[in-house]
C-alpha cells in the first residue's frame, strides 16, 4: 500500500505477506523444493537409542551391600551409571542452553534471574492450560492472543481480540501496513513482555532452530514465563502441527506455552481443537508437543513472536 513496514529486531521479513487464507489455501509454485528441504530437517531431528552391551551388565561388580543402605545414604560413586549419566547430560543441556542464550543478545537480556544467569534452569517447563476454541474458521489469530493474555493474567474475548487484530475471513496477518499485528495487540494488552516478531526464511537453518529454542527457554523464564505465538505454515505433503490434515496447506497462528529437554521439544496449544466451524477440529489434540526442529520447519515462511 506505499507504507514501509517496520523493521524486525532479526530475520528479513518475508515480501508480500498479504491476507492468505488460514486454511485451504492454493499450493505455491516452490512448494514441493520446500516439502523436500523440510523433510530431510524433520529427519535429522530423529535420534537413535544407545544399547548397553549385556556383557558389560554381567561385569558389573555386586553392589548389593550399598543397595541396602537409605539412597541418600549412599555415597555418589555408588549411584548407577544410568542415573550419573543422565544428571550429566542434564548439567551438560543446562550448560549448552545458557551458551545459547549468550550468544543470541536478546534473549540473554530477559535471562534476569540469578538461577538464569547461574544456569539453573528447569529442563521442562509450561505456561497455565489455556486453550479455547476459536469462534469462527479464521479466528486463529484471536484465538491464541486471548489463550496468551490469559497465561499472563489478562482476559479478553476472542471478539475484541479480533477487532484489535484487524481480523477478517481471511483471517491475521503476519505483518500489514500498520505492523505486526499480533505482536502489537499483545504489546497493548499487557506489560510483561515486549512481543517482537521474527522471521523464518521457507527452509529455516540449524541456526535459527538454535535461536528459536533459546528464545523459548528465555520467554518461559522471563517474568515467571510468558508465552510465544507461532504462526504455522503448513504446506501439503509436508511437516504439520497434530492432527491438521497433511493434505492441506495451511496457514495457522498458535500458542506456544512450554518446552521440555531444555528447549529440544515445543509444547503448544491448539485452538482448532473443539471448533466446530472446521471440519476436521475432531483430530487435533488440545495439547500437543514436537521437536523443536520441526517446529521451526512449520514456522519457515512465516516466523514467530517472542
Amino acid at each position: 500500500m506505499g507504507h514501509a513496514l517496520p523493521t524486525a529486531r532479526r530475520g528479513v521479513i518475508r515480501n508480500s505477506i498479504n491476507r492468505l487464507p488460514m486454511i485451504n489455501a492454493a499450493l505455491p509454485g516452490p512448494a514441493l523444493a520446500r516439502v523436500a528441504a523440510v523433510a530431510a530437517m524433520a529427519l535429522a531431528a530423529w535420534c537413535a537409542a544407545a544399547v548397553v552391551p549385556a556383557a558389560l551388565a554381567r561385569s558389573a561388580p555386586d553392589t548389593s551391600a550399598l543397595s541396602a543402605r537409605p539412597a541418600a545414604a549412599r555415597p555418589a560413586a555408588a549411584r548407577p551409571a544410568a542415573v550419573r549419566l543422565a544428571s550429566e547430560r542434564a548439567r551438560q543441556q543446562a550448560r549448552a542452553i545458557v551458551r545459547l542464550l549468550r550468544q543470541d543478545t536478546a534473549a540473554w537480556a530477559k535471562c534476569t534471574a540469578a538461577t538464569c544467569r547461574a544456569g539453573l534452569l528447569p529442563p521442562a517447563r509450561d505456561l497455565a492450560a489455556t486453550q479455547e476454541a476459536q469462534a469462527l474458521e479464521y479466528y486463529c489469530g484471536p484465538a491464541t492472543v486471548a489463550e496468551m493474555l490469559a497465561q499472563v493474567g489478562r482476559h479478553v474475548s476472542q471478539a475484541t481480540v479480533a477487532r484489535e487484530l484487524g481480523t477478517g475471513p481471511a483471517g491475521t496477518n503476519w505483518a500489514d501496513e500498520a505492523g505486526y499485528p499480533v505482536p502489537d495487540v499483545l504489546n497493548a494488552n499487557q506489560g510483561k513482555n515486549d512481543y517482537v516478531p521474527v522471521a523464518l526464511p521457507a527452509v529455516p537453518a540449524a541456526a535459527q532452530v538454535r535461536e528459536f529454542e533459546a528464545d523459548l527457554v528465555a520467554d518461559l523464564n522471563h517474568e515467571g514465563g510468558v508465552p510465544l505465538a507461532g504462526n504455522a505454515y503448513e504446506v501439503a505433503g509436508g511437516p504439520h502441527l497434530a492432527g491438521n490434515p497433511l493434505n492441506q496447506t495451511i496457514f495457522h497462528w498458535f500458542d506456544i506455552r512450554g518446552y521440555q529437554d531444555f528447549g529440544a521439544v515445543t509444547d503448544y496449544e491448539d485452538s482448532v481443537h473443539g471448533a466446530s466451524s472446521i471440519g476436521w477440529s475432531a483430530g487435533v489434540p488440545a495439547y500437543s508437543a514436537l521437536s523443536s526442529a520441526v517446529l521451526v520447519a512449520i514456522l519457515g515462511g512465516r516466523g514467530y513472536a517472542w
